[in-house]
């Protein structure tokens, strides 16, 4: 977690990041019809492969382009995605008790980076559309920790950001045409450490302004440090709350993608799939109807999604996991959506009224529904 200076203090801008320590181990499993591991470590110079799938050729990086162009193959037809060896906390919004959402439309999952070959075969075969909710911080880390070749057949929509003269993002604007895609991965970062930066010191006590700012003047270490115990006393709400109140505009593109039935079968994820994952998963799931206790209840099937993924290195919520309290912030507590979700009645006046603040208006909506849950 690292602070641009410039936002709250007169202090020379920190520009050099350290790299997180890559973290290699296999997790050797056994899963009928499958005889790989899942191994993490830095990006080789291996050869493109064939996987097959079902007695399908796959050749990596060709399959978009020169043989499906645009159809996706697999659960337009059986409609349940196949068990995945290495990519963790992966489900079907269709699965939340209550969800009208059809099965095989969207799932929310982890980081597909730690797919195996195997892995890597389903999702191509099965999903058209990717939706990577992490900071470009995290971005730009998948070459050194991932391995995975499944992101080669995704062809990256990136957005360019509009902002107020405040400096804060207003709206995200595509910056190409997405119907040329065959198979994309949109960029949609929900929150970095800049927002940390801004939020955190925005919703500090103006004593304690003042006690960051002459903890800064003395040292950086010590102010840093100071921001830390802050955001592991305010723990996952806090994270909630900020990218509510930050987020909005990557909420709405998220939302336009899955409101778009082109797009599907979609998956989106984050690090984990816990977090921001969740908050997204939320809201559609809460104004398309679903009570708050089947949401409460698919929120904590992530609880242990940390210790099944075993990475040490893994970001959580875009901030370095070895800063946080790991009780605190690696689990999945109903504690956490419950008091999301009061906050988001509480301060927006629910998730539609929340929706429409960040231009999904009723129409959008009614979109999103009609994509997600009409035959």
């Amino acid at each position: 977690f690292f602070f641009d200076t410039k936002m709250a203090f007169s202090r020379r801008h920190v520009s050099q990041y350290w790299l997180t320590a890559l973290l290699s181990w296999g997790c050797a499993l056994t899963v009928t019809g499958f005889q790989t591991s899942c191994t993490f470590h830095a990006k080789s110079n291996r050869p493109a492969s064939t996987c097959s799938l079902a007695g399908t050729a796959l050749l990596r990086g060709d399959i978009v382009r020169e043989r499906r162009q645009n159809a996706v193959m697999g659960l337009r037809a059986q409609f349940a995605m196949p068990t995945l060896e290495c990519v963790k906390n992966t489900r079907d919004l269709a699965s939340v008790t209550g969800s009208p959402v059809k099965a095989g439309r969207a799932f929310r999952t982890s980081c597909v980076g730690t797919a195996s070959e195997n892995d890597s075969c389903i999702i191509i075969e099965n999903i058209k559309t990717l939706i990577d909710l992490r900071s470009d911080r995290e971005y730009q880390m998948d070459a050194e920790k991932y391995n995975s070749t499944v992101w080669a057949s995704y062809d990256e929509m990136i957005y360019s950001v509009k902002k107020s003269k405040s400096g804060r993002a207003t709206a995200l604007i595509p910056t190409r045409a997405e119907g040329s895609i065959p198979r994309a991965r949109h960029m949609l970062s929900v929150i970095d450490e800049s927002i940390y930066k801004r939020g955190v010191f925005k919703r500090m006590h103006p004593g304690k302004k003042i006690k960051a700012a002459a903890y800064f003047a003395v040292s950086y270490t010590r102010a840093k440090q100071y921001f830390i115990d802050y955001i592991n006393r305010a723990g996952l709400p806090l994270l909630n709350e900020l990218i509510l109140d930050y987020g909005g505009p990557s909420i709405k593109a998220c939302l336009d993608v899955l409101a778009d039935r082109s797009n599907h079968p979609v998956a989106f994820y984050c690090t984990a799939g816990k977090d921001r994952t969740g908050l997204i998963a939320m809201l559609v799931l809460s104004v398309l109807g679903v009570d708050d206790e089947a949401i409460v209840s698919d929120y904590v099937l992530s609880d242990s999604v940390y210790s099944d993924m075993k990475d040490k290195s893994a970001m959580v919520g875009a901030l370095q996991q070895e800063n946080l309290d790991p009780d605190t912030f690696l689990r999945a507590p109903r504690s956490v959506m419950d008091s999301t979700m009061k906050l988001l009645r509480k301060e927006y006046g629910g998730p539609h009224k929340y929706l429409e603040s960040i231009g999904f208006g009723p129409a959008d909506v009614l979109r999103l529904r009609a994509a997600l849950c009409d035959e």
